[in-house]
């Protein structure tokens, strides 16, 4: 392995009949110089990231086609070959990022390409380097705790008990959820902060057909003790699938049903999340439940130890419909 340092101009060389001692010693320097050179060769994932991110720019800049399509996923080539033909050197061209988050062999990048032009980038490792999975493109910065909803935590204590809904209390009693037509529960771990909505009637299954979403249930805030409130949105929306001939002409439209999350704080989404046409670990409906999890690190919570949580409609404190002091899961772990 060549280290890019010659060990010979840094350590005395071992004389013959030398003092054990001393070679010992001159030992002991090289194995250092070794550690040395090695930790400082060594990359952070998250350089390795940004590298990817500084090789693209340049391919923009160059209008290198060959190098841009390059940088993509084996899942993601064909759709970055689409693009070829559209790439024209843009000499100008200047990336910044403003946030890199690495979980794994999963990497997500926040950041600006031109003015009002800002994306998210997932990537994946594959064959030991970073290549871009997908982009999504906004024309407002993406928040910088938007990265451990794109990257969810892993499972904690709640999901690894076999998610105990029986177990945690309800916001209303019988009477008061049937009045309503719907109930709430809410619990948290170390990893997430989870609601479910329960409907007095069966909930259509993501991407089936439908006209006119279920709903009922109201707007949330969540307040989370030395942190502060944020404004849950935990609904149904209905989307449009459409066909198109080969001229790209839409030739026929479908009406699916799709279920929303999204978490904001004053006025500034931080997160949202869809499970429609394709699912989503954030957002699930089934049978007559609706489940939504929400990392606990896109609310600034590191150690969920340390705070209490807070949901009721968007009126809380001064509820309307309900509050509630969230339990936390009985086998509660430490911060991710």
């Amino acid at each position: 392995m060549d280290f890019g340092i010659t060990l010979a101009s840094h350590c005395p060389a071992v004389k013959q009949n030398a003092n054990p001692a001393d070679i010992i010693q001159q030992m002991r320097t090289l194995v250092c110089l070794l550690i040395w050179t090695i930790g400082c060769r060594a990359q952070r994932p998250e350089d390795a990231v940004l590298a990817v991110y500084r090789q693209m720019e340049k391919a923009e800049q160059s209008g290198d086609a060959n190098t841009f399509v390059g940088l993509w996923s084996r899942e993601s080539a064909s759709n970055a070959e689409k693009m070829r033909p559209y790439l024209r050197p843009r000499p100008n061209a200047h990336y910044t990022s403003s946030n890199v988050f690495v979980q794994g062999d999963d990497a997500v990048l926040l950041g600006q390409i031109a003015e009002e032009q800002f994306l998210s980038m997932r990537l994946v490792r594959e064959d030991g380097l970073w290549k871009i999975k997908d982009q999504i493109w906004s024309n407002k910065p993406y928040h910088a705790d938007s990265v451990y909803a794109i990257i969810p935590p892993r499972a904690g204590a709640f999901e690894r008990t076999g998610t105990p809904w029986q177990n945690v209390a309800p916001a209303f009693n019988g009477a008061d959820a049937a009045k309503q037509g719907w109930q709430v529960r809410a619990t948290y771990d170390e990893s997430y902060l989870y609601v479910r909505i329960e409907s007095s009637t069966p909930l259509p299954a993501p991407g089936s057909t439908l006209e006119k979403p279920p709903g009922g249930w109201p707007v949330m805030k969540v307040g989370v003790s030395g942190v502060g409130e944020f404004v849950l949105h935990a609904n149904a929306n209905i989307g449009d699938q459409a066909t198109f001939d080969k001229n790209g002409r839409a030739n026929s439209h479908r009406p699916y049903v799709a279920y929303w999350l999204m978490l904001e704080r004053a006025d500034q989404m931080i997160f949202q999340a869809w499970a429609g046409l394709d699912p989503n670990p954030l957002v699930q409906a089934r049978d007559t439940f609706f489940d939504v999890r929400i990392p606990l690190r896109t609310m600034g919570i590191s150690d969920a130890r340390q705070r209490k949580i807070m949901i009721g409609d968007a009126q809380w404190p001064k509820s309307v419909f309900f509050s509630l002091e969230v339990q936390q899961s009985p086998r509660l772990g430490g911060g991710q």
